[in-house]
């Protein structure tokens, strides 16, 4: 069965990141974006175990050469989302893997192995926290709500008029937190820790999984325009809600 061993890969794959030597080792890949021996070793190693569970298969991963496509039988990756917090030893990272069928998402598990905390879901069959339910919470304004925000290195250059509107929002709301990945946001949106996330950008990898998860726990991801995010390509801005707060973020963020 797909599912099973699908999670235990991932489990599995979480004591790279674990390894100090692996992830001490450095390369730089562009500024503030870099990748560690851990990213390689978990990228190959769920390359291996995904191809022996699904024959046939691809993988599509921040790490690995780039995929035509998301048909067939697809895994999209993120071996590390958070890295420079794996660098840092902040216990903020976590292995992000979803299985599509057809561009279709099927499962999704964000794994944090510091924490020990393992996100899990299956279409139509709701979300999960170390195998308990999980929801999204029910903040219904911005006064109430607890919030999320990223913007990566790969838009520096266009991030003016969002860091903009992230103060009238942090004047509106409970607060701003800033993990560092945004596997962590999603997870933490789908599990009530927080309300909303926005997002300057994500590529495929940083929320394939989380989109599910999040999903199944009640909430959405969706463009400020309330168009789904395409898993074919870099998108644009990306809000991650617990549905209620929605409609106030898209006219904020428009």
């Amino acid at each position: 069965m797909i599912r099973e061993s699908f999670m235990q890969a991932v489990r599995d794959a979480g004591s790279l990141a674990k390894q100090h030597a692996l992830r001490a080792n450095i390369h730089v890949k562009g500024k503030s974006d870099f990748v560690t021996d851990a990213d390689l070793a978990i990228s190959q190693a769920l390359g291996g175990a995904f191809a022996r569970i699904a024959p046939g298969s691809r993988m599509l991963s921040e790490e690995a050469e780039p995929v035509d496509g998301i048909h067939g039988k697809l895994f999209i990756v993120d071996p590390v989302d958070g890295t420079t917090n794996l660098m840092y030893g902040m216990n903020l990272s976590a292995i992000s893997a979803a299985y599509l069928e057809d561009g279709v998402l099927r499962l999704g598990a964000i794994y944090n192995p510091f924490t020990e905390e393992f996100f899990f879901a299956e279409a139509g069959k709701g979300a999960t926290l170390n195998g308990e339910p999980i929801h999204v919470n029910e903040d219904a304004t911005l006064a109430d709500a607890l919030l999320g925000a990223e913007a990566g290195p790969a838009t520096l250059g266009t991030q003016q008029l969002f860091f903009q509107q992230l103060f009238a929002l942090q004047s509106q709301s409970r607060g701003i937190r800033w993990t560092g990945s945004a596997a962590v946001d999603l997870a933490y949106v789908a599990g009530g820790r927080l309300s909303a996330c926005v997002f300057h950008y994500l590529y495929p990898w940083d929320y394939a999984a989380g989109w599910l998860i999040l999903k199944e726990a009640g909430g959405m991801l969706t463009s400020a325009q309330a168009t789904e995010p395409d898993l074919r390509r870099r998108s644009g801005l990306l809000i991650a809600s617990n549905t209620r707060l929605h409609p106030a973020l898209m006219e904020l963020f428009v």
